[in-house]
């Protein structure tokens, strides 16, 4: 309703408006984004006096995968394999989807975040596809919701207008650290569980 009136009656605002069901799917988008940017705030998205959206704060643990499954639903969340990677002052954490699974319902899942900040960088998702593509497809993407936290001196946020690329002073050296961090997890997770071995009884005396 306030977003509606904000724009009312307002011709410079109102002609680049497109219908009611895709402005709201622009709006439901950034609310997924900033659900995933802030697992510790509630997000309440209403439409038309009825609630569409309702992303509970959580605490850390085993919660999170509980609102990650409400924000980008059970079929991603039953086939997400989590990372935790860390080297010197960078670390990359989150979660990306078993290439090995991959599927229609969460093709399009691919959310990045640098210290916090949302991202669409061609750098990382290079790192992440090169990780993945031996066990996708030519016409699969690979599936993620990653978080990478580094020195802010060593990267500029300021060469896109819209904020969503920028630019690492060490470009190679954060390429190849996501790349070893999604690969590390997905060769985890590709090697087989050793057997129990039967335990042979014991000679009697």
């Amino acid at each position: 309703r306030c977003i509606s009136d904000s724009f009312y009656n307002t011709p410079a605002r109102r002609k680049f408006m497109r219908t009611e069901k895709t402005e709201f799917g622009h709006i439901d988008e950034i609310i997924r984004r900033i659900a995933l940017a802030r697992f510790d705030v509630t997000l309440n998205l209403s439409h038309n006096g009825k609630v569409m959206r309702q992303y509970r704060a959580v605490a850390e643990g085993g919660q999170k995968e509980r609102r990650l499954g409400a924000i980008c639903g059970t079929p991603f969340l039953e086939k997400a394999l989590a990372i935790e990677w860390q080297h010197g002052d960078l670390a990359l954490r989150g979660w990306v989807a078993d290439p090995n699974a991959s599927s229609a319902a969460f093709a399009e899942i691919q959310y990045c975040y640098v210290n916090g900040r949302m991202m669409r960088d061609r750098l990382i998702n290079h790192a992440i596809r090169q990780a993945c593509e031996d066990k996708l497809g030519a016409d699969q993407q690979p599936a993620f919701v990653l978080y990478l936290e580094i020195d802010p001196h060593q990267v500029d946020v300021n060469v896109h207008p819209a904020k969503h690329e920028v630019r690492f002073h060490q470009s190679r050296l954060v390429h190849d650290f996501i790349y070893q961090g999604v690969a590390a997890v997905l060769q985890q997770q590709a090697e087989p569980e050793l057997p129990l071995a039967k335990e042979e009884p014991a000679p009697r005396p």
